[in-house]
C-alpha cells in the first residue's frame, strides 16, 4: 500500500509539473493581453489600417476588403483600443483551451509507457522553440487539434464548445482560417452521425461567427457581404501573391509531411480494414490530416519566404497529437521521432544562429509567460488604468512616426496608394481607405471593380497621396495600375512632396481619357511591337489559365508570368506580371517609375521616362504548361489633349520643401520604405545604401549628412557609418566616417563641400556600415549642386 501511495504521489507530482510547464508554454505562445503599437513598413501599415478600420466602424466586406477580419487584433496584436476588453477575453479563453489541448495530448503520451521517451523529447523541443512558433501556425494547429481530439473521443461537450468559440474568433481575425475550420467541422459532424450523436459543431461554429461579427461592431446584415468579399480576396491569392523559394525546403517539408501521414496510416491500417465504427474514425482522421497538410502547404509555400515556418510550426505541433493515436508498432522506437526531429531542426537552427547558446535557455518562456500573466493581472485589477496606459503608448508611437514621416498636410479626406498607411494614420490625417487598403491586394477583376466604384462614389477621398512602385518585382505601374486612367480623370496634381505626389479631387471629372484600343494577338514568348505614338498608353494583357493551371491554382500555386519590356538600343527589363491585374490594364508606355514621371502624364511632357518598343509575355521556369498559348494585348492611347485642357495647379510641380537637390534624388531613385525614405532630416538612408544623382555641368556639391541622435543616445548602439561620394568609374570624391558614440564632433548634422571633376555626369551617394548595420540610422539633409563659374 505504501509503495502504491508513493507511486501515485510521484505520478501526481509529475502531472502537476507537466501542467505548469504546459501552461507556461501556452501563455508564452498566445500572449494574452500583450499588444504592440504602430510601426512603419508594408506589413505594419496593413495592420495599422485594419485596426483603424475597426476603430472607425468601417464595414468589413464593403468598405474594407482584406485578408484580415474585424477581430484582426487577435492576430496582428496592435492595441485594439475600442475592442480591447473583447480581445483580452478571447485571448484568455484561447490560452485556457490551448492549455487543455496540450494537457490532453501529453497526458495521453504519459499514460502510455512506450511513448514516454517521445513525450519528454517533444516537450523539451517545445520548450526550446515555443517563442519562435509563428502565430499562423498556432492558429491552424488549434483548429486541427479541436477536430482531431473529438475524433479520438478526447473532447467533451463543454471543451468542444469553448474550442469552437475560439476557432470562430480566429476565423474572424484571419479569414483564411475558414479554409481549414469549416470543412473540418463538417467532417466531424459526419463522424457524429456515424456515432449516432447530434451533429451540432458546424451550426455552433456558424452561430459563433455571426455573434462575434456583431460583437466586433459590425452589422449582422453585413455578414454575407463579408464572406463574399473575403472569398474574392482568397480566390486570387495564390496567383497574385506567390513567390518561389528553395525547392529543397519545399521537397523537405513534403517528404516530412508524407512520412508523418504514412506512419499514421500504417499504424492505423488494421482499424481501417476491419470495418465497424473504428474504420470511420480512422477515415475521418485521415481526411482531417490530408486537409490540414494541404492548408499548411498553401499557407507556408505559396508565398515561400518566412511564411514557410508556418507550415513547419504547425506540422511540428501536430506530431505529438498524432502520436497519441498510434498504437503498437513493430519498431523499438516510435517512428514519429524522425519527422519530429526534422521539424525541430528546421525551426531551431535559424533561432540558434541568431541567439547562439541562449537558444537553449528556457527562461525566455518563463519570462514571457510571467509578463503576460502580470499584464492580465493589471487588466483585471485596474482595467481603466491598463487601457489608459496602452492608449498613451499608442499615441506615443503615433507621434514618433508622425515626426519621422513628414507627410504632406491637407485639409480633407486622404487615401494613399503606396503601402504607407501607418504614416498617414499617425500623422492625424482623415484617412479614408479604398476597400483593398494596399495596392498589391487589388489583384482580381472583382477587387479592382470595388476600388473603381469607391473612387467614382461620393465616398472618394478629397486627396490621394500617390507614387508608383509595388512588391515582388512587379512593374511599377501595377500599383493600382487599372485605376490610373480614373485617377487622371478625377484628380489633379496639387503638390509634390519628396517621393509622394499629392492629387486633389477635381471639381468635375474630365471626359473619358482612353481612345479606341489597338488589339494584337500573340503567343507566349512572342514579342509584340508597341504601336508608334508619343502618347501614354494603357495596356491590357489577357493571359488565361488552361485546365492544369486552374488545378495548380486551386491546390497550390500556378507558375509565375513575366513581362519583358524592350527599349531602343536593345536593352530589356523584366517584371512579374499578375494576370488578374494585367487583364484590367496598366500604363505600361512610358515606364513610369517616380511621382515626377507620373506628373508628366498630366502635361504630356515626354520627360526622361523610357518608352518600350515591344513587350514579351512568358511563363517563368518552364511554366507554359499551365497557360493557354494564345494571349491578347490591347493598346489604348490616353488623350493628352483632354488632360492638358483640364489644367493643373501652379504649385503641383513644386516640392513642399526647398531642398531641391534632394527632390532630384527622390525623382531619380526608387526609395524603399522604411530603410530608404524621405524624412524630417531630408532622406533617411539606413546604411548600407546607395543613391544616384545626375550632376549636369555642376562643378561642386554642398552636402548635409549625419546620424540620428537616437542611434547613439540611450539604448542606441551604432558602431559608425561612413558617407562617401563616388564619381565616374567609382572614383572616390569624398569620404567621411562618423562615430557619434565615441566622437562628440560627429554628433548632429554634418556638412561638406565636394568638387566634381569635369565630365562627371552622375555621382553616387553611399552610406556604409562600420562593423555592424544595427542602429545605422544615417541620413542626407542636403545635396545642392553648384554650377561651374563662367
Amino acid at each position: 500500500m505504501t509503495s502504491d501511495r508513493a507511486s501515485k504521489a510521484g505520478s501526481n507530482t509529475i502531472k502537476a509539473a507537466l501542467l505548469i510547464v504546459l501552461a507556461l508554454i501556452a501563455v508564452a505562445c498566445v500572449q494574452p493581453a500583450n499588444f504592440g503599437f504602430l510601426l512603419v513598413g508594408l506589413d505594419a501599415s496593413w495592420r495599422a489600417a485594419s485596426s483603424y478600420a475597426v476603430e472607425k466602424g468601417l464595414s468589413f466586406g464593403s468598405e474594407i476588403v482584406f485578408t484580415s477580419g474585424p477581430l484582426s487584433a487577435l492576430y496582428h496584436r496592435i492595441y485594439p483600443f475600442k475592442l480591447a476588453p473583447v480581445i483580452v477575453a478571447l485571448d484568455v479563453i484561447w490560452a485556457a483551451v490551448f492549455i487543455v489541448q496540450l494537457w490532453k495530448i501529453f497526458t495521453s503520451l504519459l499514460e502510455a509507457k512506450a511513448k514516454r521517451l517521445f513525450l519528454w523529447l517533444s516537450l523539451a523541443f517545445l520548450v526550446v522553440i515555443a517563442p519562435q512558433l509563428l502565430r499562423d501556425g498556432l492558429m491552424l494547429f488549434f483548429i486541427f487539434c479541436t477536430t482531431y481530439l473529438y475524433s479520438i473521443r478526447k473532447a467533451g461537450t463543454s471543451f468542444l464548445i469553448a474550442s469552437i468559440i475560439v476557432t470562430a474568433a480566429l476565423c474572424m481575425a484571419k479569414f483564411s482560417m475558414n479554409a481549414l475550420a469549416l470543412p473540418a467541422l463538417v467532417i466531424v459532424d459526419l463522424l457524429s452521425l456515424s456515432r449516432r450523436q447530434i451533429p451540432y459543431k458546424t451550426a455552433v461554429f456558424l452561430l459563433c461567427l455571426a455573434g462575434l461579427f456583431v460583437v466586433s461592431g459590425q452589422p449582422l446584415s453585413g455578414l454575407p457581404d463579408y464572406f463574399q468579399a473575403s472569398l474574392e480576396v482568397s480566390s486570387g491569392y495564390s496567383a497574385a501573391m506567390s513567390i518561389d523559394g528553395s525547392w529543397r525546403e519545399l521537397l523537405g517539408w513534403l517528404a516530412t509531411a508524407s512520412m508523418t501521414f504514412s506512419i499514421v496510416l500504417l499504424v492505423n491500417w488494421p482499424a481501417m480494414t476491419s470495418g465497424g465504427l473504428d474504420r470511420w474514425t480512422v477515415v475521418v482522421q485521415s481526411l482531417l490530416l490530408v486537409g490540414y497538410f494541404l492548408v499548411l502547404l498553401k499557407a507556408g509555400f505559396v508565398r515561400h519566404d518566412a511564411h514557410s515556418y508556418i507550415a513547419w510550426s504547425a506540422l511540428f505541433l501536430a506530431i505529438p497529437l498524432l502520436a497519441t493515436t498510434c498504437g503498437a508498432v513493430r519498431w523499438k522506437y516510435d517512428p514519429l521521432f524522425v519527422p519530429l526531429v526534422i521539424c525541430f531542426i528546421v525551426l531551431f537552427v535559424p533561432y540558434a544562429k541568431q541567439s547562439r547558446w541562449n537558444a537553449f535557455n528556457p527562461v525566455g518562456i518563463v519570462d514571457r509567460s510571467i509578463a503576460s500573466i502580470q499584464t492580465m493581472a493589471r487588466f483585471v485589477g485596474h482595467p481603466r488604468r491598463w487601457m489608459a496606459d496602452n492608449e498613451f503608448e499608442l499615441k506615443a508611437s503615433q507621434e514618433r512616426i508622425r515626426l519621422q514621416a513628414n507627410m504632406p498636410y491637407v485639409s480633407g479626406s486622404v487615401d494613399v496608394i503606396p503601402s504607407r498607411q501607418s504614416e498617414v494614420i499617425a500623422s492625424g490625417l482623415d484617412y479614408t481607405p479604398r476597400p483593398t487598403i494596399q495596392e498589391y491586394t487589388a489583384y482580381s477583376r472583382a477587387l479592382i471593380e470595388r476600388d473603381r466604384a469607391f473612387f467614382r462614389s461620393i465616398k472618394a477621398p478629397d486627396y490621394v497621396f500617390f507614387a508608383p512602385g509595388s512588391i515582388d518585382g512587379r512593374h511599377p505601374a501595377s500599383a493600382e495600375g487599372p485605376l490610373w486612367p480614373l485617377l487622371l480623370q478625377r484628380y489633379e496634381p496639387f503638390e509634390r512632396r519628396f517621393d509622394l505626389l499629392v492629387l486633389r479631387k477635381r471639381p468635375q471629372p474630365l471626359p473619358d481619357l482612353l481612345k479606341e484600343a489597338v488589339v494584337r494577338q500573340a503567343r507566349l514568348g512572342e514579342p509584340v511591337v508597341v504601336p508608334p505614338t508619343s502618347a501614354p498608353m494603357f495596356v491590357k494583357i489577357d493571359v488565361k489559365y488552361n485546365v492544369l493551371g486552374r488545378v495548380a491554382e486551386l491546390l497550390f500555386k500556378p507558375p509565375n508570368v513575366t513581362l519583358r519590356a524592350t527599349y531602343d538600343g536593345g536593352s530589356t527589363e523584366q517584371y512579374r506580371l499578375i494576370p488578374g491585374i494585367a487583364r484590367e490594364g496598366s500604363v505600361l508606355v512610358p515606364t513610369v517609375r517616380s511621382p515626377f514621371e507620373f506628373l508628366q502624364l498630366y502635361s504630356a511632357v515626354a520627360g526622361n521616362s523610357p518608352r518600350p518598343i515591344a513587350f514579351e509575355v512568358e511563363a517563368a521556369g518552364g511554366g507554359a504548361w499551365a497557360y493557354q498559348s494564345g494571349i491578347t494585348i490591347s493598346f489604348a492611347e490616353i488623350d493628352t489633349d483632354i488632360l492638358k485642357a483640364g489644367g493643373s495647379l501652379p504649385n503641383a510641380g513644386q516640392s513642399g520643401n526647398s531642398r531641391s537637390g534632394l527632390d532630384t534624388i527622390v525623382d531619380t531613385n526608387q526609395l524603399a520604405s522604411p530603410l530608404l525614405v524621405p524624412s524630417q532630416e531630408g532622406i533617411f538612408a539606413h546604411a548600407p545604401s546607395q543613391l544616384v544623382m545626375d550632376t549636369g555641368e555642376a562643378a561642386s556639391i554642398d552636402l548635409g549628412f549625419g546620424i540620428r541622435d537616437g542611434a547613439w543616445q540611450g539604448e542606441g548602439a551604432v558602431k559608425g557609418v561612413c558617407f562617401s561620394i563616388l564619381g565616374e568609374g567609382s572614383q572616390l570624391l569624398f569620404s567621411r566616417c562618423l562615430d557619434p558614440r565615441a566622437v562628440v564632433g560627429d554628433r548632429g548634422p554634418q556638412s561638406a563641400h565636394v568638387l566634381i571633376p569635369p565630365g562627371t555626369a552622375r555621382i553616387k551617394l553611399n552610406t556604409i556600415c562600420v562593423k555592424t548595420c544595427e542602429w545605422a540610422w544615417s541620413y542626407w539633409s542636403k545635396a545642392e549642386l553648384a554650377p561651374a563659374s563662367r
